[in-house]
């Protein structure tokens, strides 16, 4: 298997541990910081979750996965505000694990793109372009997209994130 394919799991991989993690957050905030606010962060995962299932392609599941993660963002930061969340360890278990996760799926869609990168960049140069149209090798895209906002009901925040 290339090593762009194995990267590419890699990216589910740390996926899949999210998705896992996210219902018990939502679970533990919701009481205290209210449902309003964690109710992007179910859309946004279930949304993400049918992208994938649906296998659109990577540029739609990664705008899907960094609205997730714009939305989680906005549950943990409103969390850190309530102390009664900080010692409450059905909210600071997978709000810890859910930290680790982002970081190493912020470091598997680097390797992958980097890798995406790579292939691409080879398929640019003779004789390998030749080569790879023969073989039906096509350019890999990169795992990244924008968001234009993820909207909270936490007053004063408004949007949460906001890109073009």
């Amino acid at each position: 298997m290339s090593s762009l394919a194995t990267a590419l799991r890699l990216v589910h991989a740390e996926l899949d541990r999210r998705y896992q993690y996210v219902p018990a957050l939502v679970l533990a905030a919701a009481e205290t910081v209210g449902s309003d606010l964690v109710a992007p962060v179910t859309g946004a995962r279930t949304l993400a979750m049918r992208i994938r299932e649906e296998e659109l392609d990577l540029r739609r599941q990664a705008g899907a996965e960094k609205a997730l993660s714009a939305a989680l963002q906005a549950v943990l930061q409103s969390g850190r505000r309530y102390p009664q969340l900080a010692h409450d360890w059905a909210f600071v278990r997978p709000a810890h694990e859910l930290e680790h996760i982002e970081t190493r799926l912020a470091g598997a869609v680097r390797v992958y793109n980097d890798q995406a990168r790579r292939l691409n960049s080879a398929l640019t140069a003779f004789p390998t372009r030749v080569l790879a149209a023969r073989a039906g090798i096509a350019e890999a895209q990169a795992f990244e997209a924008t968001i234009l906002e993820v909207h909270t009901s936490e007053p004063g925040d408004g949007v949460v994130a906001a890109a073009a």
